[in-house]
């Protein structure tokens, strides 16, 4: 009976290393610890850098034009321009910019009398030290954003302009080509009308009128011209 007894046991035992399985004696392994994993950020894509391009004094003009007397249309010219126009990528749906004006010797209606008449009285200037005037591109609204060399677009630019005191919106349609790999060619190709009241101007102007013995100054004044920037 006891070597039956031992026959048996000897017999399980090969049965369970045969096939695999364990003995009381045979402790599971211990799980293996769990690594201390760290998301990294995902990866951002880099900022695009905008050079400025700088407005060209050459092929550059701010024009305007005002009526007096309610019959007679006086235009000129603002000659002294500074600005620089931004677009990230090369995208002008992403333009903004902006030009700066100075008044004393910067303002040209062929009669050098009236010009000093519009500086003094209108824009109150008698040095560089008075606030200049100002157009500042909000946004763009073009048909093709993107131009190759000696390409061109149409559509909208949406300024804020002022004279040195306040600013007021103004949408002025504009024709854009890219004349080269770095410079950019804007033409106003309707003027647009800037009220002299939303300016905050209207004791300038009845001084204005005063000086210069007029009846009346209208209210609108009309501003366009061409600007090119580049490096």
């Amino acid at each position: 009976m006891r070597q039956a007894n031992t026959l048996l046991l000897v017999t399980s035992l090969f049965f369970l290393v045969a096939c695999g399985g364990k003995t009381a004696s045979e402790a599971p392994p211990a799980p293996a610890p769990k690594a201390d994993i760290t998301e990294a950020p995902a990866p951002q894509a880099p900022a695009v850098v905008a050079t400025p391009l700088a407005l060209q004094a050459v092929g550059s003009e701010l024009t305007f034009s005002a009526r007096k007397n309610d019959e007679a249309d006086v235009g000129g010219t603002f000659t002294r321009l500074s600005g620089t126009l931004l677009l990230p990528g090369d995208d002008l749906s992403q333009a903004r910019g902006s030009l700066s004006v100075g008044w004393v010797g910067g303002v040209d209606t062929k009669d050098p009398a009236r010009d000093l008449n519009l500086v003094t009285a209108f824009f109150g200037a008698l040095d560089d030290s008075a606030p200049k005037g100002s157009v500042s591109l909000n946004s763009l609204e073009v048909k093709k954003p993107k131009l190759a060399v000696g390409e061109s677009t149409t559509g909208n630019a949406f300024v804020d302009v002022g004279a040195g005191r306040s600013m007021t919106g103004l949408a002025l349609p504009v024709r854009i080509e890219r004349i080269a790999a770095a410079q950019y060619r804007f033409t106003v190709t309707e003027p647009g009308a800037v009220s002299i009241d939303k300016l905050g101007m209207n004791d300038r102007k009845a001084a204005l009128i005063t000086l210069c013995q007029h009846q009346s100054v209208g209210d609108a004044v009309t501003v366009g011209g061409t600007f090119v920037f580049g490096q």
